[in-house]
């Protein structure tokens, strides 16, 4: 294994017919959620177990749409809850000012204009300034 061999799936979680442990989980709590509001559980049994296995199953297609699985989950939901995601640039949307045209001017209180980067920025490149090149 020291010659750069990748083993594939080496760090995978514990799935059960492509659902992680605590997708299955969660499933088994909505069906005990539903339990709660009949009168006699045994008598859902059928349903109570399309439930579990519903939802159990329905977090995991969820989870496989995004390429980076739980954490794309976490980001989608925090910002449907409106809170910025840990770690990464807040989305377009919540940031109250996203633009892609450029600004027309510089305020002069600004670092950009006191350091005087606008004149860098503006400045002819190397290439047009030798004389003989086109």
């Amino acid at each position: 294994m020291d010659g750069g061999d990748v083993i594939p799936g080496l760090n995978e979680d514990w799935t059960f017919a492509g659902a992680k442990i605590f997708e299955w989980m969660a499933g088994f709590m909505m069906s005990f959620l539903f339990a709660n509001m009949v009168d006699k559980p045994a008598q859902w049994m059928p349903v109570l177990l399309a439930i579990w296995v519903g939802s159990t199953f329905s977090l995991a297609l969820l989870r496989k749409k995004f390429p980076d699985e739980e954490r794309g989950v976490r980001n989608v939901v925090m910002v449907t809850c409106g809170f910025e995601p840990p770690g990464i640039p807040a989305p377009s949307k919540l940031q109250p000012l996203w633009s892609g045209a450029p600004i027309k001017a510089v305020k002069e209180e600004c670092l950009y204009a006191q350091l005087g980067l606008e004149e860098l920025r503006n400045r002819p490149s190397q290439d047009a300034r030798r004389p003989g090149r086109q």
